[in-house]
């Protein structure tokens, strides 16, 4: 369901804001709301705060913690630090991030060295790997004392380049020059050039407009003789690594001694700049300050309880009359903790509108069952419960396992008991081996009674979500939209009646009054939404028949399982027929799963959802300080409350 909201206005002297901004921080309950202007009040006795700036001491000490932290590597505030660092006064918390200045000095000039090693190492080694790959070329070559050199690499496709470097590199020294290549490996060619050092920035210039990769070569190898130069470079290679991995070594120290406070420090000064902030937007007069929000209704006694304690008597908590057709009001669900893993799927396209139903449920029970319908094989189903097993040992606490459990142990659930009832086990190798048999329907024949119970389910699910959505209607006070889904229910219930009048399974009377209703239902459709009225019962028919995709996925992986099957069963290669076999059961697996997974939520979010989920709601996003930011679930109801 989703949660009761109050819309609260916490009113407190002036010189006790941050007080209770801090109070408010600290529960992590309320959703703050722009300041308004409350009804009875002039609009020259309260504006939006002059008085705190948008900027404070926080988040100069802010920005340079947060240097320091991504500098040492992204974590996560351990709580006890967090606890600690949260109730210091504003002069110690400063001085807490003024004590890591000589930390993020240090940390700084290595992470700055840490990439100049870096790059002198990949220097370095490309023009090793360079020297290396000319070196059955250049052995006769004693020195390039007086000479500039400079290293290219081109792709193999392009060593044509090189010849055209070449006569451009005669033209411009006169013939005083060279050009030693050979394969560094089969996609690269390297090529070193040789000129006169007066010459350096023609060259230059006449490769600035070539795509080539350029290796120059130190300045302190210049003149060394090239039999020496693959030694000394490499050499030179290994000393930069030892210094870099000196350095990698130091920042580890520094970020296991630092890195947690750093990480507490950072998240307590973000609670301080935010908190600047909410007062910043809070309406202020020259003795009161109102901040105003949302909560849930449970939680609005805590609220005053928490002020009274930790400001005083002197702060009122006054909560404004209920407001349920406030589009502003912010949405939160409250379900049993089976639920809560499709509440993500419930609100994945958009959340609905405080007031209305809540889908979560509805979801939740028919999700896993067409995914099972369409599915439905008791050794897939096991398997996918098995891998289910898996991950959960293998990803335990991780919150998305929290998602995928319960909803995949459901689907699982719902594929074994739809597939004892088709008889399906690895297709027909359950009938095959084992001899069981369907205990309902054979897939593989009865493909029309497959198709009229999947039109029947979509009629059942269209129809309910039409009923549902009148009920929201009457909860939001829309009467058109009341008028128009009750039009589009008696035009579907209409349409079905004459279909079955014409086929002859209802009496002449039946037709007569369905064609009477469809007319009225039309009028109503047109009065209500215009021309388009009578268009949303062919959508309405659609969305019906859009369901016969449960029978046709459903067909499509029986059909597969079977093709595996009789690859598998191949007299002539008994080995290669099972892993054939085993290679497309495991293909189904994972395509059944997905498509039958895409299929379902189509169905729920286009044919069911659309009828009666009022979009455009607003999340609930209370303002949480780090001491509840540990990713568990929010609080809708008091600590300690049913």
């Amino acid at each position: 369901m989703l949660v009761a909201m109050r819309r609260v206005d916490i009113v407190a002297p002036r010189r006790r804001g941050a007080d209770v901004v801090r109070v408010v921080h600290r529960l992590g309950a309320l959703h703050l709301a722009p300041f308004e202007l409350p009804e009875g009040l002039t609009p020259g006795v309260f504006g939006v705060n002059p008085a705190t700036p948008p900027g404070t001491p926080f988040d100069a000490a802010l920005e340079r913690v947060a240097d320091l932290g991504e500098l040492l590597g992204p974590r996560i505030g351990p709580g006890h630090l967090v606890d600690e660092l949260w109730d210091l006064d504003p002069v110690a918390l400063l001085r807490e991030a003024d004590a890591l200045e000589p930390v993020r000095a240090r940390v700084a000039a290595l992470t700055g060295e840490r990439v100049l090693l870096g790059s002198e190492e990949a220097r370095l080694g490309s023009y090793r790997r360079l020297v290396e790959g000319l070196s059955s070329a250049i052995g006769h070559l004693p020195s390039i004392r007086g000479y500039g050199s400079t290293g290219i690499v081109v792709h193999t496709r392009y060593r044509a380049v090189i010849g055209l470097i070449r006569d451009e590199l005669e033209e411009l020294t006169g013939g005083r020059c060279e050009i030693l290549a050979a394969e560094m490996d089969p996609d690269r060619v390297a090529a070193i050039l040789l000129y006169p050092a007066r010459v350096a920035e023609d060259v230059r210039a006449l490769l600035g407009g070539r795509d080539l990769e350029e290796v120059a070569l130190p300045e302190e190898f210049q003149g060394v003789p090239f039999d020496q130069l693959g030694p000394e470079l490499g050499q030179e290679q290994s000393r930069v690594q030892v210094r870099l991995a000196t350095v990698e070594a130091e920042l580890a120290a520094l970020s296991a001694a630092h890195g947690a406070r750093v990480a507490a420090l950072r998240d307590v000064l973000e609670d301080r700049v935010a908190e600047a902030r909410a007062l910043h937007d809070s309406g202020i007069s020259d003795h009161l300050v109102i901040l105003g929000g949302w909560l849930p209704a449970g939680r609005v006694a805590e609220l005053r309880d928490a002020l009274a304690a930790e400001v005083g008597p002197e702060v009122l908590v006054e909560e404004r009359p209920h407001q349920g057709r406030d589009p502003r009001t912010p949405v939160a669900f409250e379900n049993q903790p089976f639920l809560r893993a499709f509440e993500p799927l419930a609100s994945f396209i958009s959340m609905p509108r405080y007031g209305s139903l809540d889908p979560t449920p509805l979801l939740a029970l028919t999700f896993p069952a067409f995914v099972g319908l369409m599915v439905a094989d008791v050794g897939y189903g096991l398997l996918l419960l098995g891998l289910l097993l898996w991950a959960r040992r293998r990803w335990r606490g991780e919150p998305l396992m929290g998602i995928v459990w319960p909803i995949g142990v459901l689907s699982a659930a719902a594929t074994i008991g739809f597939g004892v009832l088709f008889g399906e086990w690895f297709g027909d190798a359950g009938q095959q081996f084992l001899g069981l048999g369907p205990v309902w329907l054979d897939r593989r024949e009865a493909i029309v009674p497959l198709l009229v119970l999947a039109i029947s389910i979509g009629v059942a699910q269209v129809g309910l979500g039409l009923v549902l959505g009148m009920v929201n209607a009457v909860l939001l006070r829309h009467r058109s939209e009341l008028a128009r889904r009750g039009a589009l229910l008696v035009s579907l219930v209409a349409v079905l009646v004459i279909i079955g009048w014409l086929a002859r399974l209802m009496p002449a009377v039946a037709g007569q009054v369905a064609l009477a209703a469809l007319l009225v239902a039309l009028v109503v459709l047109v009065a209500t939404a215009g021309l388009a009225g009578p268009i949303e019962v062919v959508g309405v028919l659609g969305n019906v028949l859009s369901y016969a995709r449960l029978m046709a996925i459903g067909l499509a992986s029986v059909m597969l399982a079977l093709v595996a099957n009789r690859l598998g069963g191949l007299p002539e290669n008994v080995v290669l027929g099972v892993v054939v076999a085993a290679v497309i059961h495991a293909l189904n697996l994972v395509l059944g799963f997905f498509d039958s997974s895409v299929q379902g939520l189509r169905l729920h979010y286009v044919e069911f959802f659309s009828k009666f989920v009022e979009p455009g709601g607003v999340r609930y996003e209370p303002f949480v300080s780090a001491l509840a930011r540990d990713g568990t679930r929010l609080p809708v109801r008091p600590s300690g409350g049913p």
